[in-house]
């Protein structure tokens, strides 16, 4: 499965190339950080027990980046995420939690929840709770085309931002037309040519590009995208599902 990880970041810097030139100069991977009373070694606790309780597929990295804790997702988690845990000053009492992850949506959600669970504070006034999605739809919709796919994950799901949306259905979009497009010119330029010998016979020519030989070139380039999105759309209905089951109330 990690390919499909490597991969899908690949494409999200491609995405992020697309929203550059839309543009909008918000930073893609912004990120966004948490104040805590306590000390470094209390909160860390606490944000351990957190993780546990939504997935324990993760680990501690050493690579803290000048923070004191680090811990980053593993392959098997359907969550994106780096967060660190940090002293706010050298002098002061207090900690700092920041989030990072390469959607924006899923750095405001780990942000609501921590809010939620760590500081104890009470959701937006406009938030509203997670109802489940289902994996059937997500998959069926990705055979059709994986934008629709990704449009049905995204909705009332606080793991996107309309951005996030737009630059994953951007992607998606941007690799049907190039995989496909040029399976289709290839088999195109490959068709059979008729001589003039064929012509003055008047024999039928060869036919579209959807009964050359080389037409199964275009079904296997769709099915790369559509693969890819397979994985990418198990990881989206996964960690929705496991976030909606925890009762949190989210603002979108």
């Amino acid at each position: 499965m990690k390919p499909f990880k490597r991969f899908r970041f690949l494409l999200l810097h491609i995405g992020f190339l697309i929203f550059l030139s839309t543009g909008l100069n918000n930073s893609l991977f912004a990120g966004e950080t948490v104040e805590v009373l306590g000390g470094a070694e209390d909160v860390n606790l606490r944000l351990v027990a957190l993780l546990n309780k939504l997935d324990p597929d993760f680990y501690a990295d050493e690579k803290t980046q000048g923070f004191v804790y680090r811990y980053r997702h593993r392959w098997k988690n359907p969550y994106d995420f780096n967060i660190y845990v940090g002293k706010v000053g050298k002098t002061s009492p207090d900690s700092i939690i920041r989030i990072e992850s390469p959607r924006r949506g899923q750095e405001r959600m780990w942000k609501q929840i921590l809010e939620q669970e760590i500081l104890q504070k009470s959701p937006h006034e406009s938030a509203v709770p997670l109802s489940e999605k289902y994996h059937i739809v997500s998959q069926g919709l990705n055979l059709i085309t994986p934008m629709a796919s990704v449009g049905y994950n995204s909705w009332n799901s606080p793991l996107f931002t309309n951005r996030d949306t737009f630059v994953s259905m951007s992607i998606y979009l941007l690799c049907d037309l190039i995989l496909a497009g040029g399976a289709y010119l290839y088999a195109q330029e490959n068709l059979p040519k008729k001589n003039i010998w064929d012509n003055m016979a008047n024999v039928k020519g060869p036919g579209s590009v959807w009964e050359s030989p080389n037409a199964v070139g275009i079904f296997a380039a769709l099915a790369v995208s559509r693969a890819v999105r397979a994985f990418d759309a198990w990881e989206d209905t996964s960690a929705h599902n496991k976030t909606a089951q925890f009762g949190w109330s989210f603002k979108f």
